[in-house]
């Protein structure tokens, strides 16, 4: 390549020598012109031919895709039908392929349990199958009756090609390619394809082909793991393809230059096997000559990967003989230049250079201006951009394109635990998996932190976005390797689908956040499309935590006061507290009304210092006047709970002012607090502990399954759920699960106290199953802080019925 610094000649006063040099300089000038324009053209070759060879791939892949699309059709035929007979199959698969028959062949193969198996093939006889038997593949390569086994694949219903060898009746099973296509498709519902089998014909040889397996599931019926899936598949769909036939017939509908040579090999084949399927350029006039992999390393070539199912094969494009490279231009330059004056060529040689420099930085700059620095994707400004041409090529009739905004749940938490290095590695990590699993033309962006962007082209149906926010949020909830840790992730996707009425591409990514926010407002881990429902929710929400900010500030919460009672006696041994919000156009608000939004929106976290505050504020005055009950419960949100340094200072803080004994505060946490709780949160629990607090589990019985936190965290006392003891006394389900759980909790000693009681004949089946404590209406709805010291002052409460006695009950 030429020498990019400038040239100064040095001119002689006298003598031929200013002509020598001249020539000289004329000489060199043209045979540096001569290489750069052959280097020049050289790339220009390259670049078209990398052109070319994309433009094959991508319609290779796009006509592979076309097929297979129709054995996906021909599924959506029977998820949509509970029976499907012969003629039925025959008439949908004929719409199906119209005039591709002869390069696939679909057939359906139910699973039969070896018990059923003559019962099947005599209902097949009967039903239009002369004949039919259930046959395998010998060690000789003949059919023969299938050996007894427990199950079967065997082909029921098939397309018709004409040279192909009968294939009703043989066992799927029976032939190793095609059962573990099978397995891999049932297992992973999924399609799965064995790329390289050989395809048996009648008289007329083999053939190399391919075989797609599509599970089809028993209407109904779960297939969430691989278990549910192996005992309710309800058969297979298979699409067996002759190889050749069909990349040729894909090829031969497009428009696209023929001056290469195809190869395709398996992705797992030897570097020397053969390929499976070779296409020589249209002008060599003679076939093209099968080579191995290694030796196609020896030329220049292109490569990419074709994917059908779970399998793929390896696109390598070569170009035809007669090599990249043509000179022609270079040879003219070189006459050219050899008869311009030296002078104007090094003038234009030094305007050439300063072009390619400033060209080079004005590059970089555009780069670094449009890129994110960690993972080397677009940026915001980038996505920004690119989503304005799809929004006015739309408005122009351009197709369609939705706006995917994406969040990773609980990001900060692998941040805190493993360290801002580790995240930085998660989040490269999650990009790959994001371009494994859009399309090649989507566009994936980074806009800082844990949120992506994904604009997807070409959307016709809003479902095909589904699908793929559904893929998106399998593939990062998969387990993640990370320096030999395995991290576990989810993700929140917020969707926004184009069009003509929405106001521009700004709109679009408010309406992706705001489904991003509904996304994780419903639980996290799934995704929303935006509507405008979402919009005013949103709206209304974001108003209620401005007001309930405001509410802090100028005083208008309040804490009331639920007795717990000793249930035989009325005693009352505790007090619950509960917020209140003296709303000033709305009147007084129960929790149920802004905890939540409180939480969504962070001010919970000022909303929980203040109840502890007030609690512990009110229980020194208790104290004082000597009514103080023996325990005070205050309900902690998950917010608070992770927050949980935050939450430790808080309480110990609370108390000190206060001067309030730690026993006397009660923390109410619910099971779904305690089940999500990591390591360190165990912590915050313990040393809760130590420092002297009780810790209840809230709403027990609504929460996970697993009850392992009752062995591993400090808990004092169960309070069992509301809406089981409403219907202890009229459903023997709830009472049955009300006793075990005062039975559990006597067995690990902890106290249990029954929330929701509003009847005695509720009150006496609690005495008789064992529960000594209770709260509810029934004895006193929440009061304010002077009804509750009126109340204290009494000490028991009188049931509106007069005093539960305790009676003898079975439910002991």
């Amino acid at each position: 390549m030429p020498d990019l610094s400038p040239i100064k000649p040095k001119l002689l006063a006298t003598g031929p020598w200013p002509i020598v040099a001249a020539a000289g300089l004329g000489v060199c000038v043209a045979v540096s012109a001569w290489f750069a324009v052959a280097s020049w053209e050289e790339r220009l070759a390259k670049a078209k031919f990398n052109d070319v060879a994309g433009d094959y791939a991508a319609v290779l892949q796009n006509g592979l895709d076309h097929y297979l699309n129709k054995l996906v059709d021909v599924r959506a035929f029977y998820d949509a039908s509970h029976t499907v007979d012969r003629n039925e199959f025959a008439l949908f698969t004929s719409r199906v392929l119209e005039e591709e028959s002869p390069l696939m062949r679909i057939t359906w193969s139910p699973r039969v349990i070896g018990a059923e198996r003559d019962e099947f093939e005599h209902t097949a006889r009967a039903e239009g199958a002369p004949g039919y038997q259930i046959r395998s593949w010998s060690t000789g390569g003949a059919l023969a009756p299938a050996p007894e086994q427990n199950e079967y694949f065997p082909v029921l219903f098939s397309t018709g090609v004409p040279r192909a060898l009968s294939v009703v009746g043989i066992d799927l099973d029976s032939e190793s390619m095609r059962r573990n296509a099978l397995e891999r498709a049932r297992d992973g519902d999924r399609m799965a394809t064995s790329p390289d089998i050989v395809l048996r014909h009648n008289g007329a040889g083999d053939w190399r082909g391919f075989f797609v397996a599509l599970p089809v599931f028993k209407q109904g019926l779960p297939h969430v793991s691989v278990e549910d899936r192996r005992h309710n598949i309800l058969g297979i769909l298979g699409g067996t393809f002759d190889t050749s036939a069909v990349f040729n017939a894909i090829l031969a509908k497009a428009v696209l230059p023929r001056d290469v040579d195809i190869y395709l090999y398996p992705k797992d084949a030897d570097a020397d096997a053969l390929p499976v399927y070779a296409r020589a350029a249209s002008d060599r006039g003679e076939p093209v000559k099968p080579m191995s992999e290694a030796a196609l390393a020896n030329f220049p070539y292109w490569s990419s990967a074709l994917t059908a199912g779970d399998a793929s094969w390896n696109l390598i494009v070569v170009p035809a003989k007669g090599g990249l490279s043509t000179f022609y231009r270079a040879w003219l330059v070189l006459a050219a230049v050899l008869l311009v004056f030296a002078a104007v060529l090094a003038y234009m040689w030094a305007s050439l250079r300063h072009a390619v420099r400033l060209e080079l930085a004005n590059s970089k700059i555009l780069e670094l201006a449009q890129t994110d620095l960690l993972t080397n994707l677009a940026n915001r400004r980038a996505f920004i951009k690119r989503l304005t041409m799809a929004y006015s090529a739309s408005l122009r009739g351009a197709p369609p394109f939705a706006v995917l905004y994406l969040d990773i749940d609980d990001f900060k938490d692998v941040n805190d635990t493993l360290g801002h290095a580790m995240g930085d590695l998660l989040l490269k990590a999650v990009v790959e998996r994001l371009k494994q699993t859009v399309k090649p033309e989507d566009l994936v962006a980074r806009f800082g932190g844990d949120e992506f962007a994904i604009l997807s082209t070409g959307v016709s149906d809003p479902t095909e976005v589904g699908t793929l926010a559904e893929e998106i949020g399998k593939r990062l909830a998969a387990p993640f390797n990370i320096k030999d840790h395995k991290v576990r992730i989810t993700s929140s996707i917020g969707i926004a689908l184009y069009s003509p009425d929405v106001g521009g591409p700004e709109a679009m990514m408010m309406q992706a956040d705001l489904a991003l926010y509904g996304a994780k407002d419903e639980g996290r881990n799934c995704y929303r499309f935006h509507s405008q429902h979402l919009d005013l929710e949103v709206h209304e929400r974001v108003r209620i935590a401005d007001e309930l900010r405001a509410a802090l500030e100028h005083g208008e919460l309040e804490l009331h006061y639920q007795p717990q009672v000793e249930l035989s006696t009325g005693r009352i041994i505790g007090l619950e507290a509960l917020i209140r919000w003296n709303h000033k156009t709305r009147g007084l608000l129960t929790p149920a009304s802004f905890i939540p939004i409180a939480e969504r929106t962070g001010a919970v976290l000022p909303l929980g210092h203040w109840v502890f505050e007030e609690a512990c504020r009110q229980l020194k005055l208790w104290r004082d006047e000597g009514v103080a009950p023996p325990v005070l419960s205050v309900n902690v949100s998950s917010v608070q709970f992770k927050g949980s340094s935050e939450l430790e200072r808080e309480v110990e803080a609370s108390l000190t002012r206060w001067g309030v004994n730690p026993s006397d505060l009660e923390l109410e946490l619910t099971e779904s607090v305690l089940m999500e709780a990591t390591q360190r949160h165990s912590n915050t629990l313990q040393n809760l502990h130590q420092l002297g607090t009780k810790i209840a589990i809230d709403d027990f019985g609504t929460g996970y399954s697993s009850l392992k936190y009752l062995t591993t965290y400090p808990v004092n006392r169960l309070k069992l759920a509301q809406e089981f003891v409403f219907r202890v006394t009229v459903d023997y389900r709830n009472a049955a699960v009300v006793r075990a759980a005062i039975r559990l909790a006597h067995e690990l000693g902890l106290d249990v106290i029954a929330e929701g009681v509003e009847t005695e004949a509720q009150a006496r089946f609690l005495i008789g199953a064992g529960c000594e404590q209770g709260q509810g209406y029934y004895f006193s709805r929440p009061v304010t802080a002077l009804k509750a010291t009126e109340l204290l002052r009494e000490g028991r409460i009188e049931p509106m019925t007069g005093p539960v006695r305790k009676i003898a009950s079975s439910a002991a």
